[in-house]
């Protein structure tokens, strides 16, 4: 295809730096879950822009933590892995927050592979204007930066520029996924993120790190036009079931109807949600569990 242009670009940054909320943002449809949780992201994900000039294959990492366990482990070789062989890495940071000495740090780490760096400075639109452009004079002097956008994913500001601007660096001419493709997980996977993010955004800070989510059953009725999915919610403490459980039932029903709405959104069909709660000890510790829930070693 003549002037036709395809690469991969790696999304990196620390724990909410916005870098699902962009990914969302650049192709346009909901790919990844966000929440305000670290380690809201866990896989990498691919989502996928394709225009008639161009296709930008985006690696959306995991936020950049000191392990602690077996998941955090996988985390930090997900992301080790997904900057590999990649045409340009982008560097993402939180306006709001200021860039620090640690960015920088490890923007000096994730630019030692040779790729280009991009930075893009997420959540302008909650930033005071003289205290950004104190913040990105950090970046003057860095020889590894090649680009600075400032952005907000979530008000769409400048991201159609970001793509634009993207674009020098895509170096193939091969259309790796065909024009209708966002990502390359399967809906199973997309569900159980769903229900996560449901699971993140109403439970208490000490839930989050210790759940997971599993797929049991997703099948579609033609006849009555609907999904049927049945799934696990998996914690590591027995002390977290009755949390998520709430009173009287209250909080699982609560996540199971925001799930189910974001379930319906995503399959454009209604769905009939089942959840059950299992609890797996330090499940964040055995390779057997981690793999069921998702998080395949063989991957990286």
């Amino acid at each position: 295809m003549e002037n036709f242009r395809s690469g991969f670009i790696a999304l990196v940054g620390k724990p909410n730096a916005g870098k699902s909320t962009l990914l969302n943002s650049l192709v346009r449809q909901k790919v990844s879950i966000v929440s305000p949780k670290p380690q809201t992201t866990r896989n990498k994900i691919l989502g996928i822009w394709t225009q008639d000039d161009c296709q930008m294959v985006f690696v959306d990492m995991p936020g950049i933590i000191k392990p602690k366990n077996t998941l955090g482990k996988y985390m930090e070789k997900s992301i080790d892995s997904g900057v590999r062989d990649v045409d340009c890495v982008v560097f993402v940071t939180d306006g709001h927050k200021g860039i620090s000495d640690d960015d920088v740090a490890l923007m000096t780490r994730y630019s030692a592979g040779g790729a280009p760096m991009v930075v893009v400075v997420t959540k302008t639109d909650i930033c005071q204007p003289e205290t950004l452009m104190t913040q990105l004079a950090k970046l003057n002097g860095l020889p590894f930066v090649g680009e600075v956008y400032c952005v907000s994913a979530k008000r769409n500001k400048n991201i159609d520029m970001l793509k634009d601007g993207l674009k020098k660096y895509l170096k193939d001419d091969v259309k790796y996924f065909d024009d209708d493709d966002v990502t390359d997980k399967s809906q199973r996977f997309l569900a159980a993120e769903i229900i996560r993010e449901k699971i993140l955004l109403l439970c208490d800070d000490e839930i989050p790190h210790g759940v997971g989510v599993t797929i049991n059953k997703m099948t579609y009725d033609k006849v009555k036009k609907m999904w049927d999915i049945d799934a696990n919610i998996i914690v590591e403490k027995a002390s977290h079931k009755p949390i998520i459980i709430g009173k009287q039932g209250r909080m699982l029903k609560q996540i199971g109807s925001y799930a189910r709405e974001g379930l319906e959104k995503m399959l454009q069909a209604k769905v009939y949600l089942a959840l059950w709660i299992k609890i797996k000890e330090d499940w964040r510790n055995s390779d057997f569990m981690l793999k069921e829930i998702g998080y395949d070693k063989k991957e990286l």
